[in-house]
């Protein structure tokens, strides 16, 4: 052998035993509960996984994750960002942060509320992409999906730079990648900043499974927004089961209170000028006795103190971000409980939660599931890789369904995730028509007055993971509904109005004035508005027999002092009849009741109306809804096959 070559071998050689350590892949994998995954890496390791709750074969690198795998949140059927992710973890064990006494006092005197405030979208492989220009946060340009008819906080006919937040958030059932934008607008639409180009002011996409926080999100603090929201879904479980909500929630302070400054999980901050930096994270204390609260109120009270509240923008003092949604009035009743106690700032106290934090850019916490391969030539070289543990997760399209009697066999779907079962047993309590197990719904022919019952999707893969919907099954022939009363209503011709009925929020506001003696003005008095931070818009969609319908929306400006101060567009089955409606202006004056009448032809056996917010807020009274011709019903779809997925 040469001397040169000899050398180069012994060169080559210790190159190799020295050589850093790197894992494939290079991003953490989602392993499922009891399933196995390989990692592999570029030399010869020992593999180990200390303090996992999983397994890992030193030898092949073959991870088992234990049998059971809970998910701390999950959204669209997709577990919310990794369990051990600082979003998703306890701090109720944490210590006091040395700051805490100065946020506190810093922090206003307003005691905590809740707010519905952001709509979520569901999109899938078919949904159209638009090439996104933001102005904030450029490095995120790029494909995002947008679905037709897409439900955005404020609405999508509000002026874009009217003073009012416009969050566009979706998640895709299919890949698990959640996408939040803010402030959807078209091209040349931004002349205040002078961006032609732009299309939104920011936006970012991010994995179901990633630890990454955002480098530019939608909020001031740059936190993702979905992972930090209260659900229906989630808080109807953790009621039923006894259970608690497993993750923090984001929560607004007003301007002036929130400091020009950021501390992690915070990527970013607003000047504003104030003392409590974002991401400054609170709880509830521990001595704050919750034992005289509702069953309700008592789930929310225990998520504040063992997983708290973190800064994210500025807004209402002390306000807590919930998704707009109609809240049954248990859940309303629930936030209001709270809200009258009046819980002040003196109550909570900040925790610090450096300790668990690996990187200023990423969620990881000291705690996660990692493995680590060891350098065999070089045990002083390793690599570590995250392995994300995935529970079941089970959720529904809608949070309600309105169906009437006669109407066509609908296909109950859910979004599943987290096991090789995809399977779904569906039920219903108490028993109003036909359900199969597979989800096939056939309402009862005729109904005398509204019936309502409960639908549950239960997963078959683990049978603690399950959600529900309210199901309300309304009478055959016209449709009778009065949105701004708890309770049903019988006109002077016998009719009965079916109370608080919708997809979206609402509170009745009754502004106690006088009106004209006509007769039901009852009808009017007490209208239905929504309470997005916008006042969004709000959608009706009830499905009934195919064919033609007659809406007709009752309506009144009840907080208004003149005209120009509210505006509505009003659609139906996806058309705007009439658009700009000044209801103070079109009535006459304040309390003086008014009627629109809209034509609507069903062919799919689903009927809409949906009030779209520009100005102000959005109020209806009462909803009366005529069968002209009737023509039939569809058949029902085939269930699919793998996921289920539905796009409303």
């Amino acid at each position: 052998m040469r001397p040169q070559f000899a050398l180069f071998l012994i060169l080559l050689c210790g190159l190799s035993a020295s050589a850093q350590v790197t894992i494939a892949p290079s991003t953490p994998p989602a392993v499922n509960a009891g399933a196995t995954f390989t990692f592999t890496a570029n030399v010869a390791v020992t593999w180990s996984c200390p303090g996992c709750q999983g397994t890992i074969n030193p030898t092949t690198g073959v991870y088992t994750a234990p049998a059971a795998v809970k998910a701390q949140q999950s959204y669209g059927g997709y577990q919310l960002l990794p369990n051990d992710h600082i979003y998703n973890r306890r701090i109720d064990s944490l210590p006091v942060n040395s700051n805490s006494s100065v946020w506190i006092s810093g922090s206003g005197s307003i005691p905590l509320n809740y707010l519905p405030s952001f709509p979520i979208n569901y999109t899938n492989g078919s949904t159209p992409t638009q090439n996104m220009t933001f102005y904030y946060t450029p490095a995120n340009n790029g494909l995002f999906k947008i679905p037709p008819g897409a439900r955005m906080e404020s609405g999508w006919f509000s002026p874009p730079f009217g003073g009012v937040d416009r969050h566009l958030l979706a998640i895709d059932t299919t890949t698990g990648m959640f996408q939040e934008m803010y402030n959807l607008y078209s091209p040349g639409a931004n002349t205040i900043q002078s961006c032609p180009a732009c299309t939104s002011q920011s936006g970012v996409k991010y994995s179901n499974s990633s630890y990454a926080l955002p480098s530019g999100a939608v909020d001031a603090a740059g936190l993702l927004v979905m992972p930090l929201t209260l659900r229906l879904q989630e808080l109807a479980h953790a009621v039923a089961t006894s259970g608690t909500i497993n993750h923090a929630l984001r929560f607004t302070l007003q301007s002036g209170y929130c400091a020009s400054s950021f501390i992690w999980p915070a990527t970013s901050f607003a000047t504003d000028g104030g003392t409590v930096p974002f991401g400054a994270r609170f709880r509830l204390k521990s001595n704050f006795n919750i034992s005289g609260f509702s069953a309700i109120a008592q789930v929310l009270l225990k998520q504040l103190q063992q997983y708290g509240i973190i800064l994210s923008d500025g807004g209402y003092g002390w306000q807590i971000t919930t998704e707009y949604t109609r809240w049954p009035t248990a859940y309303q009743n629930a936030f209001a409980e709270i809200q009258n106690a009046s819980i002040g700032p003196s109550n909570f106290e900040a925790v610090d939660e450096s300790g668990l934090m690996v990187s200023p850019a990423s969620g990881l916490t000291t705690t996660s599931e990692t493995v680590v391969a060891t350098s065999v030539a070089n045990p002083a070289q390793t690599a570590r890789q995250q392995a994300v543990l995935t529970g079941v997760t089970l959720t529904l399209p809608k949070d309600e369904m309105y169906v009437q009697a006669g109407a066509g066999v609908q296909q109950f779907t859910a979004f599943v995730n987290g096991s090789s079962n995809m399977g779904v047993t569906w039920t219903m309590n108490p028993t109003v028509g036909t359900l199969t197990s597979g989800g096939l719904y056939t309402p009862p022919a005729t109904v005398s007055n509204a019936t309502s019952a409960t639908i549950a999707a239960t997963s078959a893969a683990d049978a603690t993971v399950f959600a529900t919907m309210p199901l309300t099954i309304l009478p055959n022939g016209t449709i009778y509904i009065i949105n701004g009363r708890t309770t049903p209503y019988t006109d002077t011709q016998g009719h009965v109005w079916q109370p608080m009925t919708g997809d979206d929020g609402g509170y009745p506001y009754d502004n106690g004035g006088s009106w004209p003696s006509v007769s039901d003005i009852y009808l009017y008095q007490v209208p239905y508005y929504s309470f997005d931070e916008g006042g969004g818009d709000m959608s009706f969609d009830i499905r009934v027999p195919n064919g033609t319908y007659t809406i007709t929306g009752k309506f009144a400006a009840t907080n208004v002092t003149g005209p120009g101060q509210e505006s509505v567009n009003l659609e139906a089955q996806g058309q705007v009849i009439y658009s700009n409606v000044d209801l103070y202006a079109a009535a006459g004056g304040l309390n003086k009741p008014i009627d629109f009448t809209l034509p609507a032809t069903v062919a799919n056996g689903q009927l809409s109306f949906v009030l779209r917010h520009v100005t102000g807020f959005n109020f209806i009274s009462a909803l009366q809804i005529v069968p002209q011709t009737i023509t039939g019903n569809p058949s029902p779809l085939a269930p699919p096959s793998g996921l289920q997925i539905q796009v409303n």
